[in-house]
């Protein structure tokens, strides 16, 4: 398949957000879970519906400039562009995309601890995805 150039600065950008968004969401998780403020867990679910925003943002941009394909989902977004760079974590990557979903449109079902601690395991899929669109497109931040 020809990939066809995209635009470095918007690159580096969105994967800046996604770095700075990670680095906020480790702050944010430093403390155990029951000294947290409720504005701290609330903050951590806004954080992480920027992580997914700008992963998604990256991933269509990628999606519609290198492979002239329009996703029509989040989702869809995402799994084309991790499986055409062959990420390892597709489906990791899919379900943070649903916890985004459930953060923004079934709130009130979240539960702040279970969010907590899946922030706390890591983000090592994200970072082997950034390293693969950078391997990619034949760039550094």
């Amino acid at each position: 398949m020809i990939v066809l150039p995209v635009d470095k600065d918007v690159l580096r950008v969105r994967i800046s957000e996604i770095t700075f968004t990670i680095k906020e969401l480790l702050r944010l998780t430093s403390k155990p879970f029951v000294q947290l403020s409720i504005d701290e867990k609330y903050s951590i679910r806004y954080n992480l519906i920027i992580l997914v925003e700008s992963l998604v943002s990256l991933c269509m941009h990628i999606a519609v400039e290198a492979y002239s394909r329009a996703p029509s989902s989040y989702r869809e977004a995402v799994r084309f562009v991790a499986e055409r760079l062959g990420a390892s974590c597709v489906r990791d990557l899919e379900s943070l995309v649903s916890l985004r979903n459930i953060l923004v449109h079934r709130y009130w079902t979240v539960m702040d601890e279970k969010v907590y601690e899946a922030v706390k395991e890591n983000f090592g899929c994200i970072y082997e995805f950034i390293d693969k669109v950078k391997e990619a497109f034949k760039f550094e931040n």
